[in-house]
């Protein structure tokens, strides 16, 4: 039965059916709330459904169950980021990259953090000083994770010539020039 639920939330998930899926975890959980792929994937679910806190909550379970799984962390730094909270998320992501240090799952990273900044800016009212600064900190952790993504760099020169630094803004233009490849 717990595999059937399991698998049943699985496809639902796929097929972009977030709230089925959720029902399908939640009976799995209710047999074995230590389930992990269950705990996760209802968590994701749950993420793909805007309910970030509750998803949040729900990776921060699995956290507790494995420590040593990195995506958990991944997503629940993605989490803070949404909820506001940089510092937090910067966190998070150190731990998950530390348990996963391939290039791609930190470039991957990355990208993710970057879409997460640049929805900041675009969706909803009009971004205030607040916002920009908010998402300073979002392109800074895209940067971090991957030091060479000429996109990010680019979003930070932008950043900070809304926040009205101009210093700050030349080095993130120097910067984005200096890391094109070569080809381009």
């Amino acid at each position: 039965m717990l595999l059937a639920s399991f698998n049943e939330g699985v496809h639902r998930s796929m097929a972009g059916n977030h709230e089925a899926a959720v029902q399908s975890f939640d009976q799995v959980l209710a047999v074995d709330p230590r389930h992990f792929p269950a705990l996760t994937a209802k968590s994701f679910a749950l993420k793909q459904l805007g309910r970030t806190e509750e998803a949040l909550k729900g990776f921060q379970r699995a956290i507790e169950l494995d420590p040593t799984a990195a995506d958990p962390l991944r997503e629940a730094a993605l989490c803070q980021l949404e909820l506001g909270e940089p510092e937090a998320a910067a966190l998070l992501m150190e731990r998950a990259v530390q348990l996963n240090p391939t290039p791609g799952y930190r470039e991957a990273a990355a990208i993710e953090v970057y879409a997460l900044g640049n929805a900041l800016l675009t969706q909803g009212r009009r971004p205030d000083k607040a916002r920009y600064r908010l998402a300073r900190q979002v392109f800074e952790l895209a940067l971090e994770l991957s030091p060479a993504y000429v996109e990010a760099a680019k979003a930070l020169a932008d950043v900070w010539e809304h926040l009205g630094d101009p210093t700050q803004r030349e080095h993130y233009t120097q910067l984005a020039t200096r890391l094109r490849p070569a080809s381009s």
